[in-house]
């Protein structure tokens, strides 16, 4: 019984109770349902002010009956279905909602109108509403996105979610300002902050710098959940992935849902860290990063979260046997540097990052790869067809120009074999001869 029909079951009952509270002769009943009938009243979800004196002896009769319950309107034996809708009719407005979602219920109405001939019954624009809302064809509800259940890692380093803040201005070398740009890494099953960095852009290199200097210092996660962009679904971040048995998870676009951990923690960042930093002065990013660090140790690690009953630094140490560390003898920082093809000018130099390097001199014309931290170029390890052809050296044009040129040394004569082609023509014609 829905609010509705207990309310209407309640005011029949204080009707019919002088009737039905004890045993009454007929004539007793009759007069007595008289006068309640005879008195007008505010009836539920209707206009009428009062009530036949047949309505309330029925009522009695199936008080007695069945109960309370029995008090109750009955349901159509109809209800939920549309009798101006013949089965064949509701089955073509739903193929043609469903071949186009987009269509109003205006464009159905005339489509149908068009299709079924001027002797076809009509239909109202409010039962193909309802019609539409009861079987789910209206457009919001074809076009809503699957229902996402609420999920969470079993154990520490299962998963680990990444996303961007946007960040306070800090100041700039030089003079300025410039925004800074939050890139965190959470772990899903304790919520502890591998490693959050504030950083002058929000490019593929801010996040692998980040991946490292997490994988660093709390190992390596089994999933890692990036953002849909095109920067994201590179060769770079696939090959590091690889190599640490990393698997990279890309979040659908336009689907919040799966980042709703690390989303809550940026809420928290605003609220406690970032609002409470001092508006009066500029900080340099280095300092953004040291306040921001200590917070997190210091305060996020350490206070009771609500959704695990505890901190989310006890949470990941609890996991800490089943969390995957790197080899001693791995070299992280080498691992995670870039790989790009550069051509070899014919003076021996290549661009990268907007700066000119020179190779080795045998090298000239040909394809290499070059491997290097985005955010520390001063090392660049040349490899020209998987061998290792050493370190570039940064251009210095005033120093090269102070250098003797290198001549290239006269090759020696080969000997001559003697044969020369109009030579041998000549000495065919004469034996023709």
């Amino acid at each position: 019984m829905d609010a509705k029909a207990e309310k209407i079951a309640l005011f029949r009952y204080g009707l019919i109770a002088p009737l039905v509270l004890e045993t009454l002769p007929r004539g007793e009943l009759t007069r007595r349902a008289q006068e309640i009938s005879a008195r007008q009243y505010d009836i539920p979800y209707s206009q009428r002010r009062s009530v036949s004196v047949d309505s309330l002896l029925q009522w009695a009769v199936r008080y007695r009956r069945g109960g309370f319950e029995a008090l109750a309107p009955h349901p159509r034996q109809d209800r939920g279905q549309f009798r101006a809708l013949t089965p064949p009719l509701a089955d073509l407005i739903e193929r043609l909602k469903r071949e186009n979602p987009y269509r109003t219920g205006a464009t159905l109405l005339r489509e149908l109108a068009l299709s079924s001939g001027p002797n076809a019954r009509t239909i109202s624009a409010s039962t193909l509403y309802r019609f539409l809302q009861q079987r789910g064809l209206s457009q919001k509800q074809l076009m809503a996105p699957p229902a996402h259940k609420k999920f969470e890692a079993q154990l520490s380093n299962q998963i680990w979610q990444s996303d961007i803040l946007y960040g306070p201005y800090v100041e700039r070398p030089g003079g300025g300002e410039r925004q800074a740009f939050l890139h965190a890494i959470l772990d899903d099953a304790s919520r502890l902050i591998p490693h959050a960095q504030f950083y002058s852009h929000q490019g593929l290199d801010a996040l692998l710098d980040c991946l490292r200097q997490a994988v660093a210092a709390r190992g390596i996660p089994v999933r890692l959940y990036v953002d849909n962009a095109q920067i994201y679904r590179g060769p770079q971040l696939a090959r590091i992935a690889a190599s640490l048995g990393i698997l990279i998870v890309h979040t659908p676009p336009y689907q919040p849902e799966g980042r709703g951990k690390i989303e809550r923690f940026f809420r928290s960042t605003r609220e406690q860290f970032l609002a409470n930093l001092d508006r009066h002065q500029t900080l340099l990013l280095e300092d953004l990063n040291e306040r921001l660090w200590a917070w997190i140790e210091d305060a996020y690690h350490r206070s009771e979260h609500s959704a695990l009953g505890t901190t989310p630094l006890a949470r990941w140490q609890r996991d800490i046997e089943h969390i995957r560390q790197l080899p001693p003898a791995t070299d992280l920082r080498r691992l995670f540097f870039h790989r790009l093809q550069r051509l070899v000018r014919r003076d021996c130099t290549f661009l990268l990052q907007n700066r000119f390097y020179e190779a080795p001199p045998h090298l000239a014309g040909q394809t290499i790869e070059v491997r290097f931290d985005p955010l520390d170029a001063a090392t660049v390890e040349i490899y020209c067809q998987g061998q290792s052809q050493g370190l570039a050296r940064p251009v210095d044009p005033v120093v090269n120009a102070q250098l003797p040129s290198e001549k290239k040394a006269a090759a020696s004569q080969p000997e001559s074999t003697g044969i020369n082609f109009v030579e041998l023509l000549h000495q065919k014609k004469d034996d023709q001869q």
